[in-house]
């Protein structure tokens, strides 16, 4: 087969696709308008948001499928492939299905979330100064109690980001910061102690999580846990560590380590991380 038969032949087959595609410059130009542009803007935007509130959960890990199946049916349509377009159609339907049914817990905890971050807001706006500092006093005494009587704590103080997630590897509660009732539970082993207590503006929310991570086979109390400081820097709370053999106290917030932290400093460091502005 001679070099002009070859050419020729994919001559002929790009013509054919053209011809049954009726892929031309005009017909592109009238796809690709100012409705076009939005709406692909606007699948980017959803897109965005999915990932923002799966991307810590097991469904990030079916969304690439889903995106690809996405540009398969969008290419398809263009280019007049209707049997495939139809196919990926298909399977993006069975994924949204079994992401339903088999995530069903995952995307009850998203929404419960974003409901939870609501309140947690208006919380906040009602938290006056005189209060907060009161929360702070009474935050560095108990801790203070702790790091005295040598027991192994771990408190986790929300600061900025919501920390829904967080009080979902726990045991949720709705109790006022107590410092009897904080020195109790972790004097005693059980499940309450054997993970962190969530603090949201005054009020225990959460005790025995595990932060960001299901089920683990030993949690320590430690600052080279991953969890913990993911905790801090991913979630900007404020971890406090007293530890068994010291009377000191570990605090971390974002990539701010303060370690061997004498209870006598103690206050003035939480109200430079809890009241700045």
């Amino acid at each position: 087969m001679s070099s002009e038969a070859i050419q020729g032949y994919f001559v002929d087959g790009y013509g054919l696709l053209l011809e049954h595609a009726q892929l031309s410059i005009a017909n592109l130009a009238s796809v690709f308008n100012l409705v076009t542009i939005l709406d692909i803007l606007l699948v980017l935007g959803i897109v965005s948001w999915l990932w923002l509130k799966i991307r810590h959960t097991a469904l990030a890990r079916g969304l690439p499928n889903f995106i690809v199946l996405l540009l398969l049916f969008v290419i398809s349509k263009m280019l007049g492939l209707v049997a495939i377009s139809i196919l990926s159609l298909a399977l993006m339907v069975v994924l949204l299905v079994a992401a339903i049914l088999i995530y069903s817990s995952d995307l009850q905890k998203i929404v419960e979330g974003a409901f939870i971050s609501q309140r947690a807001v208006g919380r906040i706006k009602t938290l006056s100064d005189a209060d907060a500092n009161e929360f702070i006093r009474e935050l560095s005494d108990t801790v203070g109690a702790l790091a005295k009587l040598q027991i192994p704590s771990l408190l986790v103080v929300r600061v900025t980001k919501p920390v829904s997630r967080l009080i979902e590897q726990g045991m949720p509660l709705q109790a006022p910061f107590n410092r009897d009732f904080v020195i109790d539970t972790f004097s005693h082993r059980s499940k309450l102690s054997a993970g962190a207590m969530i603090v949201d503006r005054g009020l225990i929310v959460a005790a025995g999580s595990t932060l960001t991570v299901t089920s683990p086979k030993r949690f320590p109390f430690s600052l080279d846990n991953p969890a913990i400081r993911q905790t801090a820097t991913h979630w900007e709370a404020l971890v406090i560590i007293t530890s068994k053999g010291t009377d000191t106290v570990s605090l971390l917030h974002k990539n701010n380590t303060y370690a061997k932290l004498a209870t006598g400093s103690l206050e003035r460091v939480l109200k430079s991380v809890l009241l700045a502005k």
